[in-house]
């Protein structure tokens, strides 16, 4: 399916798009971006962080690498894997916004961007928890 666009635009793929929300849509891969978008992790670091086993951590970061949402880095015999870029953390803050629960952005170094209306907000910094982002301090 490809979506309609003015001729002036390129064309869009409505799929690739999807393809993009789906692997979002899970728990443990939304956990997993935030995580990278933040910093740079190994797969174990990540598995501790999200409260998954390696394997299916690994899984995961497939998943993302394939919809283009994560990058990766050998150092050796480790792999570690980061945001593929600043829109990562946007696309993650805006859905938080659409929830109504998070009322700022999901601060990332380096990136920038702010979500819309949230520009002259507080940049309060989210912490990860398995399961939960919660505001820093709470």
């Amino acid at each position: 399916m490809v979506a309609q666009v003015p001729s002036d635009d390129p064309v869009v793929s409505v799929d690739a798009i999807v393809d993009v929300l789906k692997a979002v849509a899970d728990p443990t891969r939304f956990q997993i971006l935030h995580a990278v978008s933040i910093e740079e992790y190994g797969v174990s670091q990540l598995a501790e962080k999200v409260g998954a086993h390696v394997a299916a951590v690994s899984q995961h970061l497939a998943k993302l690498r394939a919809a283009g949402l994560v990058l990766s880095r050998r150092d050796g015999t480790r792999i570690f894997y980061r945001a593929a870029n600043s829109h990562v953390a946007g696309l993650l803050t805006e859905a938080g916004l659409l929830t109504g629960y998070v009322t700022g952005v999901i601060d990332s170094p380096g990136d920038g961007g702010t979500a819309a209306g949230a520009r002259d907000a507080p940049r309060p910094q989210w912490v990860l928890t398995p399961g939960r982002l919660r505001p820093a301090g709470v």
